[in-house]
């Protein structure tokens, strides 16, 4: 019974948000019925799993919902973990996105994107169920991914507007980049031939010995899982992000970066406690990074102009406090706060539009309103030491410098490559690479591959960076991010030849995708793909919209045949060569930003 609980309760928002897509009921009354059916379905399984793990004695329970793919020795095994922690935030999930779901119907009331708002939120859902219900990194990343993507479709609502494009983007970026971590730390586990089981190290310390003599290994995976944490949270250099990811409605900022979203990274240093914590260094940078966040965010959000920014930088200043507290080790603490401080955001993003009212007309009735750097905090400040502090919170602590200063570097690369790029060049790489196979073995014996592989991954990375340099043309961004996606394909495939079959998957996810979002494009006329920022999300909906699925395939969507296809390369490439992970996580993370730009760029309007 447990079984079909969990399984419904990842699968049930998944079904709701395909049948809202596909729903030839398009009046808000009809859509109104669904999402209230979807409400109620949410509140029975939540409080039926809550009431099946405590008559099971509060006892934490594996559940296996069968191997999605078998290739060779690999297995994705979807595995579902039942215990406090996952009761907890499953609990807050019901709670909450039921309180959403119902104030959403009423605040979104004639938008016109209604549909498109409550299946994106349903997609939300199921993402963030499939994290707090996770039993293995695998699973999670699962989750993870949906989570960003769903996040990326609510801050870029509005897409009459550019800003919302721009923005969604920009936290989508700063996810993938982040995301690295997890992908790469499932990696680590398929390179020790085992998975990462988070009930088998729930409640007891890793193994000193063990860990001493592995200890670059525990070292990489404690700094990725932090990436990641780190990214997800919002902690600093990050936090910028999240007042910028407020330009979508009021209820889905409220859910998002107020509530369930901004505390998964918490969650994930939840789970993986024990890796992180197993070298003494990494429990150091997280306190500090924790404190640095409070720090940042208490003051930054003293001067936004705007009351989601200041919720969503408060929120970020108790989640850098949560990560200080598992730097200590209080993982209850840590989860108790996280409970309460998601519950009062949410209700402070919910009720921000009424207190703006309040405010506005207070305003008008005469009241003088306190400034916003001021107070107790200032105080004993020197007039000096009040216009630096006043310019660290304006700056919002200088993180989006920080962060943009590297991203304007990657885009010059990116363009600079954009300008040397020749289809010619890769016809003269594959010819050298032919006569390499065939006459370098005398010569070079078993590393002939090893060669023609590095050759590969490199012409993967440097023809994304090219994609990444395109400013219009998203036939042309499909093509070569395809190219570069193939590239890396065959990269692995030098590296184990054995293994060659299996990466089959891989190139049929990625000819999939690149066909669906061809097929979209063939139907966007020519002049509308040549203008920046064109709109045509509104103007050619369908289209673009089938454009958008085939590069969420083509990106390794969770569960399409490219995600298990990137898995794949990377378990294959783990038992030989661990430096083929960088041309692999690196084309992963330029590909997909690469294609969502796009999107955004034929997309949204000016």
């Amino acid at each position: 019974m447990m079984r079909i609980v969990a399984e419904s309760l990842v699968l049930y928002p998944l079904i709701i948000a395909g049948i809202l897509v596909a729903s030839p009921w398009r009046s808000e009354k009809a859509i109104s019925r669904i999402v209230f059916g979807g409400n109620l379905i949410n509140g029975f399984l939540t409080v039926s799993l809550a009431a099946l793990y405590a008559l099971s004695g509060f006892k934490a329970v594996e559940i296996s919902c069968g191997h999605l793919l078998t290739e060779g020795d690999y297995q994705f095994t979807f595995l579902l973990l039942i215990d406090k922690y996952s009761v907890a935030f499953q609990l807050l999930i019901g709670v909450l996105t039921g309180l959403v779901l119902m104030f959403s119907q009423r605040y979104m009331h004639r938008e016109s994107g209604y549909i498109r708002f409550f299946a994106s939120l349903f997609l939300f859902v199921g993402g963030i169920s499939l994290v707090a219900l996770a039993a293995t990194i695998d699973v999670l990343f699962a989750g993870w991914e949906i989570v960003g993507i769903s996040s990326f479709l609510l801050i870029g609502f509005y897409r009459i507007r550019l800003q919302p494009g721009r923005n969604s983007l920009r936290a989508y970026a700063i996810y993938r980049f982040c995301d690295v971590g997890l992908f790469l730390g499932a990696w680590l586990f398929h390179k020790l031939g085992s998975e990462y089981f988070f009930l088998q190290y729930a409640d007891r310390a890793l193994d000193p010995g063990f860990v001493s003599l592995n200890l670059w290994f525990f070292v990489t995976i404690g700094i990725l899982i932090v990436l990641a944490a780190m990214g997800k949270s919002a902690q600093y250099p990050f936090s910028f992000w999240v007042p910028r990811a407020m330009e979508g409605p009021t209820p889905s900022s409220a859910i998002f970066y107020g509530a369930l979203s901004i505390h998964a990274g918490v969650y994930l240093l939840i789970r993986m406690y024990p890796l992180w914590r197993a070298v003494p260094a990494i429990p150091w940078a997280v306190g500090a990074i924790g404190l640095l966040t409070a720090l940042s965010a208490s003051i930054s959000l003293k001067t936004q102009s705007n009351i989601k920014g200041q919720i969503g930088y408060a929120s970020v200043a108790q989640v850098g406090l949560m990560f200080f507290e598992l730097a200590l080790g209080l993982r209850e603490v840590a989860m108790v706060h996280f409970l309460g401080n998601a519950i009062l955001r949410c209700y402070q993003l919910l009720a921000s539009p009424s207190v703006m009212v309040l405010y506005l007309r207070q305003q008008a009735e005469g009241a003088v309103l306190s400034s916003g750097f001021s107070g107790y905090f200032t105080r004993y400040l020197s007039e000096k030491m009040r216009y630096y502090f006043f310019a660290f919170s304006f700056s919002e602590g200088y993180a989006e410098q920080i962060v943009s200063s590297l991203w304007l570097a990657l885009k010059a690369f990116a363009r600079f490559c954009a300008r040397l790029f020749s289809p010619f060049i890769f016809i003269n790489i594959i010819l050298v690479l032919l006569l390499t196979v065939t006459f370098g073995s005398r010569y070079l014996g078993e590393n002939v591959n090893v060669i023609c592989a590095v050759v590969l991954g490199i012409s993967a990375i440097y023809v994304a960076l090219a994609a990444l340099g395109q400013r219009v043309n998203p036939a042309k961004v499909l093509w070569m991010t395809g190219l570069s996606a193939g590239f890396k394909g065959l990269s692995v495939i030098y590296l184990s030849p054995e293994n060659a079959i299996h990466s089959l998957l891989y190139f049929a996810g990625i000819t999939g995708g690149f066909l669906i979002a061809r097929l979209g494009l063939h139907f966007v006329p020519a002049d509308v793909q040549a203008r920046e920022y064109a709109g045509a999300a509104e103007s050619h909906r369908w289209p673009v919209n089938i454009y958008f699925i085939g590069i969420l395939w083509m990106s390794g969507f969770t569960l399409s045949p490219t995600f298990f296809g990137d898995d794949l390369l990377l378990h294959f490439s783990a038992e030989k060569f661990a430096y083929e992970t960088f041309f692999i996580g690196s084309a992963f993370v330029i590909n997909a930003v690469t294609l969502l730009r796009s999107y955004v760029k034929l997309g949204f309007a000016k």
